[in-house]
Formats: C-alpha cells, structure tokens, sequence
C-alpha cells in the first residue's frame, strides 16, 4: 500500500498576532460510500469504478472540497458512522486519511452525546423558563463540537493512523447487524400489515417507544397501561435508539436543576413524556419519520428489507441532519427524505444531494466559492497564498 502523505505547509509569520475576521463556515456532511469512491478514484494501487465520467466526477469533488476548505469556506466533519463503516474496510487507512483531511480533525460527537444535547434543550424548551440557548433546526450546531469550527485552519495536515483493537472492531460490527437484524424482523410485520397508514406509522412507533422508556424505570411502570392503545405488537427498534433508563434520569435531573422539587419529579416527567416537545425531538422526530416510511413501502408490497447501509444511514441522517448546511448521501436515503409525508414534516434548511443530482452538489460548492465575500478571498491569498490553494492536496503517494 503506497504511504499516506502529509501537507507540509505552516501558517507564516506575517499573520501573527493579527486578528483575522470571523469566518461563518458551511458545515457539509459527505457520506461514507463518497469518501470512498473519492479514495479509490485518487489512490495509485485501488481500481476506480471503471467509469471515466464517474471517475471524473469524484476526481472533481475531491478537489472543489479541498479547495473550499483551505479557503475557509466549508469544513467537512468526521463522524462515528464514518468510523464503524470504515474499519470493516480493507482500506481503512486511505479512508481514514480522507475523512481526517476533509474534517481537519473536526468531528461531531458520538450519538449519546448528541441525543443527550436535544433530550436536555427538549425539556428545557417544554418548561419555557430556559435561560439557555434553545435549539434551533439550524444553528445550534456551534453547540455540538469540542472545537470552534469557524476557527481559521493551519496549512499544516498530518494524518494520524488511529489503531483499534479486534475487540473494538469486532463490537462495532456486531452493533451494526443486531440493528440491522432488528429492522428485517420489523420488514416482516410490515408486510402483514397492508392497511395501516403512514400516520399511524408513526404513532405506533412513539407510542412503541414510550412504552420502552416506561418500562425501564420501577416507577413509571405503572402508566403503561394509561397510554393509548396500539395493536398487540410493540416497535422494538427504540431499544436500539436510546438508552431507555438514562432518558428519565437526565430528564430528572434537568428538572432538579431548573427548581422542580423531588415529589413533583415524576409527574412532571409523565406529563413531559406525553408532550409534543418530546415527539418534536429532532432525532427522534426524523426516526420516526424514516420508520413510518419504510413501514409502508413494505405492507405496499416492497420485496426486500433495508440493507445494512440503509439502516446505518438511516440513523445518521436522524441525528446529524439539523447540524448540516448540505449533505452528500445515497440515492435512496435522499428518495426517502424526498416523500411527501416525510418532507411536509421536516423543516430543516439543509440541502441534501445524492448521484442523482451530483452536477447539482458540485454547482452548488461552486456557488459557495463565488459567494464568498471580495475581503475575505484577499485575505485567504494573503495568509494563504494562491498557488497553495488552488493546488490539490496530494494525499497518497
């Protein structure tokens, strides 16, 4: 395998101590089989896909994404779903190198942390008296990263192999097949029920969920039996979506916090549990929207179950599509989000494109560039310098 290579190229003197201008950079989000398919249309020793045009066409992404990059236009995080599919690759380090390129080490946090975020601004926007930030469906994302992602960027990249033990690896695909394993038995009921509606879809996997929260909790076991009826069989894929236990306990102590008293806890939390904030939960919210959509296209008589990159995008898109400014996915994720029932739902900005309407995506990260304000393309240049800009990173040797 040819060595990864590293950009050697340092910020130089002349901008130090200076106070450069605040950046507000697009935050766009490239799915897993893109990184691929720009890795094997960039690396010497991988075959492209054969195609010229396609070949091209990665060759293109891959250098407008650079490019956009070091002028401190766009910035592409790395995520856990890059991760878990990448290292049950057999090129795991060219992926890597990628991803670690395109994000400049920024990454977005795991899915706990992020589920933890929304649940905890939720019941926060639910009580009214929050003196926090709210969330909102685009511009909370500065709330979710470790880092300033508007900070202005080095010249330098160094890729940095990170190492996992067979253990890890081994863990990461056996989460990956329960779940997947999980929605083949839910493509199974679909297909017996030919008569229910998107809809109620919908409620059946709320109110599913729901009972999976209750039923975690001693306390709460009780109210099981004041929800409304369902049909006699349960959505088990809530198992897998959240920590069941952990939801109560943060809503606790968010509700401590905010001045609720021990003995109202539970009420409180019963009445949260029931409330539109809970369903409006951005992740969840966006769930049970792909759910609802999968489960009718199989009681419509759709042959085969989702494949296990369907699922796993599935469960990115519901989490990290309010963070993004645009996002580059798979056909049929992008078909799914494209459904009447489910876009009349969302009211998210963000753009989403797929191979279907790639000469789109690469218009649309040209506009970026031409947008880009006159005193802001100077100072790129100047800190920066042209030639190094419009040079594409070179990242195998």
């Amino acid at each position: 395998m040819k060595q990864i290579s590293s950009s050697q190229y340092i910020l130089g003197p002349h901008c130090r101590g200076e106070t450069l201008p605040p950046l507000s950079k697009k935050i766009i989000y490239i799915d897993q089989f893109a990184l691929s398919y720009m890795v094997r249309a960039l690396h010497p020793e991988m075959k492209a896909t054969g195609n010229s045009e396609a070949d091209y066409f990665w060759l293109q992404l891959y250098q407008k994404l650079d490019k956009l990059i070091k002028m401190q236009i766009i910035i592409c995080p790395q995520s856990h779903f890059h991760l878990a599919e990448s290292i049950v690759s057999s090129f795991f380090e060219p992926l890597e190198a990628m991803y670690q390129l395109l994000s400049r080490g920024f990454q977005f946090p795991d899915q706990s942390q992020i589920k933890k975020q929304q649940l905890k601004e939720s019941v926060l926007n639910w009580l009214g008296n929050s003196t926090e930030q709210k969330y909102t469906m685009n511009g909370s994302y500065h709330t979710v990263f470790n880092q300033n992602i508007n900070n202005w960027l080095p010249r330098t990249f160094h890729y940095k192999p990170t190492h996992y033990s067979p253990a890890y690896k081994n863990e990461l695909r056996k989460s990956r097949e329960r779940i997947h394993q999980q929605w083949i038995r839910e493509f199974c009921l679909w297909k017996e029920e030919t008569k229910i509606r998107f809809e109620q879809w919908k409620e059946i996997f709320y109110l599913s969920l729901l009972k999976e929260i209750l039923s975690s909790h001693p306390d709460y076991r009780k109210y099981i039996n004041m929800l409304p009826a369902q049909p006699h069989y349960n959505i088990k894929l809530g198992y897998f979506l959240i920590e069941s236990r952990e939801v109560i306990e943060l809503i606790h102590s968010v509700l401590q916090r905010e001045g609720i008293a021990r003995e109202a806890l539970e009420l409180n939390t019963w009445h949260y549990l029931q409330s539109e904030s809970f369903r409006q939960i951005p992740f969840l919210k966006l769930y049970a929207l792909f759910y609802a959509s999968f489960a009718r296209k199989g009681g419509s008589g759709q042959k085969s179950p989702p494949d296990r990159g369907t699922t796993n995008d599935l469960n990115m898109l519901s989490l990290l599509l309010p963070y993004c400014d645009a996002m580059f996915i798979d056909n049929q994720c992008r078909s799914s989000l494209e459904e009447k029932d489910v876009r009349d739902n969302i009211d998210y900005k963000t753009k989403v494109f797929s191979l279907n309407n790639k000469e789109e995506f690469l218009a649309y990260l040209e506009s970026l560039e031409e947008d880009f304000p006159l005193e802001y393309r100077k100072k790129v240049e100047e800190i920066y310098r042209a030639k190094w800009i419009n040079t594409p990173t070179q990242l195998y040797k």
